[in-house]
C-alpha cells in the first residue's frame, strides 16, 4: 500500500512517562484540588444565609402542603 506504515497506533507511540513527571502532575493535581475546595468554601460561607433562608421557606412550603392535604383529604 501506498500509506502505509508498519507501525500501529498504540502504546509503542508515546514516549514513556517518567516517574518524576508522574508525581509532578499527582501535585499539581492535589494543589489545584485545594485551591478549587478552598473557593468553594469561601463560596458557600457568602451565601449560607440565604441558602439556608431558602431551605427553610422551602421547608414550610412543603409542610404547609402535606398538613393542607391531610386536612382536605380527611373529609
Amino acid at each position: 500500500m501506498m500509506f502505509s506504515s508498519d507501525k500501529r497506533p498504540g502504546k509503542d507511540d508515546k514516549e514513556p512517562v517518567t516517574m518524576a513527571s508522574r508525581i509532578l502532575s499527582f501535585c499539581f493535581a492535589v494543589f489545584l484540588s485545594v485551591i478549587l475546595l478552598y473557593l468553594a468554601i469561601d463560596i458557600l460561607a457568602a451565601i449560607w444565609g440565604w441558602l439556608l433562608l431558602i431551605g427553610i421557606a422551602v421547608l414550610a412550603i412543603w409542610l404547609g402542603l402535606v398538613f393542607y392535604r391531610r386536612w382536605r383529604d380527611r373529609w
